[in-house]
């Protein structure tokens, strides 16, 4: 009747044991409601050899080490949306097409950065060590992503600077075009090439000055992340999750502790899920089913997950785990007392130890009574430091 994928996806679908009707969900988006964006953006993953190629140069451009605003002009170079006269005079802004300076050829984006006279003049008296040609250039985008593949091959210290060196002279022609197109100022290539490195050289003596006072900002402030115990009369439950998307298939943790770091109970379980946010949440909602059954009164539920923290705590859905958040949130109504707090993943090693261990298959059902030497050594440290 289903397909096995079908069959897949729906053993591994998370039931809440609230009787209620089913939701539909849409996966392109996290809260699970239709999009048009979303719907846009399922249909370009659909489409590898347009939406591929532009994801990676986006991501070649956003590691850049150049100012923001160069790495958003080479952007719209690269999807062509840059006010050349030909896309001017297409929206009936400009009077013509052809380029201002050179005024023999269509100001294309290509034209106006790359193969106009004055920019290959440009071009060939930078240390760049590259020149584009007709036979070179086809698109912007393209062009570019050639010259990072190239760079790369070559390897080396200074690669990423190399990378950088070409945007900061697109940018450079890019305004130098503009001062003769609206200041009617000479053009000079060397004097662009001059400006580029110019404005390199300034970019990358602040870049240094600030990575130097953040060093020194950590140093003086940093301050270990280590798991933190309850109040006095509190219990803390860690809770985390081990997944593997590739089989659906996982493990769970919950770590009870009191306000001395000793364990109080332990529990691990196997799970089957469609992503590692129901996983978390699954986590969460076991630790409240044991507190609620155990009638334990004052209880923080602590995870690294802060999607979830902030989705249950706001009330708002995840479409993928939205059932399980349900739950998670009639449980703490039925608590006395009940906290649900966030830490980073250096609070919560134990508890990801465990699941790690439990979905390897490494832990015997008496683990936190005896358990074993990585574990231990885990328990001890954080315990040392209360």
């Amino acid at each position: 009747m289903f397909s096995p994928e079908i069959c897949d996806a729906i053993i591994r679908t998370p039931i809440s044991f609230v009787n209620k009707e089913d939701n539909l969900y849409w996966p392109a988006r996290d809260d699970g409601y239709f999009a048009a964006k979303g719907e846009f953006q399922s249909r370009d993953h659909g489409n590898p050899s347009t939406s591929d190629a532009r994801r990676e140069l986006w991501k070649e451009i956003w590691k850049m080490e150049v100012p923001s605003k160069i790495k958003s002009f080479l952007w719209k170079a690269a999807h062509d949306i840059v006010p050349v006269n030909s896309n001017l005079f297409k929206k009936r802004i400009a009077g013509s097409p052809i380029c201002q300076i050179c005024t023999k050829e269509v100001e294309t984006t290509e034209h106006a950065l790359l193969l106009c006279e004055w920019t290959r003049a440009t071009w060939f008296g930078a240390d760049c060590q590259c020149i584009p040609t007709t036979e070179t250039v086809t698109e912007f985008g393209d062009w570019f992503m050639t010259i990072i593949q190239k760079i790369k091959s070559v390897g080396g210290e200074e690669e990423n600077r190399r990378i950088s060196k070409i945007g900061f002279l697109v940018w450079e022609i890019w305004k130098t075009r503009n001062r003769k197109v609206y200041q009617q100022q000479e053009i000079n290539p060397s004097w662009t090439i001059k400006r580029a490195k110019l404005m390199e050289n300034l970019f990358w003596i602040i870049a240094e000055k600030k990575i130097n006072l953040k060093e020194r900002q950590v140093q003086k402030g940093t301050r270990e992340v280590r798991w933190r115990p309850p109040p006095a009369d509190w219990i803390k439950a860690n809770v985390d999750a081990s997944f593997k998307k590739n089989t659906g298939k996982g493990a769970i943790a919950v770590v009870y502790r009191d306000s001395r770091g000793k364990i109080l109970l332990g529990f691990t379980g196997l799970i089957q899920a469609n992503s590692v946010t129901v996983a978390e949440a699954l986590a969460i909602r076991q630790a409240l089913i044991i507190a609620n059954n155990l009638f334990m009164e004052k209880v923080l539920i602590e995870s690294d997950n802060l999607k979830i923290i902030q989705a249950i705590k706001s009330k708002s859905p995840i479409g993928e785990a939205w059932a399980i958040i349900q739950d998670i949130q009639l449980l703490l109504d039925q608590l006395p007392g009940r906290g649900l707090t966030w830490t980073p993943r250096e609070g919560n090693l134990l508890a990801h130890k465990v699941a790690k261990e439990a979905e390897l298959g490494n832990l015997h059902s008496n683990w936190s009574m005896q358990p074993p030497l990585e574990i231990l050594r885990i328990m001890h440290n954080e315990s040392k430091n209360q």
